[in-house]
């Protein structure tokens, strides 16, 4: 039966949930109005394209993670604070697989909407390097140092690339404290 009242935000939404559930590789114009129980015509009367629906994903997963993942995070320690959300980021990105896989291709440069997607997140992170003293120039080096990581990491968890039997989490630790424990030799 189709659905009336449809918003794109619910659109996103169900995508986000298909996603997840079998992958972005899956999410198809055919799957995705589906899965929304709406024929194709219908769907196109909210998005252009299934390119269109997979850079709205991609920023809506930004938005969770610039708002959501950094919420509650506020230690006194700069850098605890960015490994509490190391820790939350690779959380997220585990429950949210297809999501996850929508971001990984973000660029805030790109146009507008993309920089106010991840406005919260930069924000947090360049007030955690404020606090430990580092210059701004060098802060968005680290910034593209620790998502490179964290990304990288998560997806090689994701695709089961870690054939070694020692425990993924410790790994994840140790190799945040490092990266963390770098950052000191910027203070000014």
């Amino acid at each position: 039966m189709p659905r009336t009242g449809l918003s794109k935000e619910e659109i996103i939404e169900k995508a986000a949930e298909l996603a997840n559930e079998k992958g972005l590789q899956y999410l198809t114009v055919t799957t995705l109005s589906d899965y929304l129980g709406i024929k194709k015509p219908s769907l196109y009367n909210h998005v252009k394209t299934i390119d269109d629906v997979h850079r709205k994903l991609m920023i809506y997963g930004w938005k969770k993670v610039s708002e959501e993942v950094v919420a509650g995070i506020d230690s006194d320690d700069p850098k605890e604070n960015i490994a509490n959300f190391g820790r939350a980021f690779h959380k997220f990105a585990l429950e949210n697989p297809g999501v996850f896989e929508a971001m990984l291709w973000y660029n805030k440069y790109l146009d507008e909407s993309l920089l106010e997607a991840t406005e919260g997140l930069y924000s947090f992170f360049f007030r955690q390097t404020d606090s430990m003293r580092i210059e701004r120039d060098v802060a968005n080096h680290l910034l593209r140092t620790y998502r490179a990581f964290l990304e990288g990491f998560v997806m090689l968890q994701i695709h089961n690339s870690f054939g070694n039997p020692i425990s993924i989490d410790e790994s994840l630790e140790i190799s945040m404290n490092v990266l963390i424990a770098g950052m000191d030799q910027y203070r000014r």
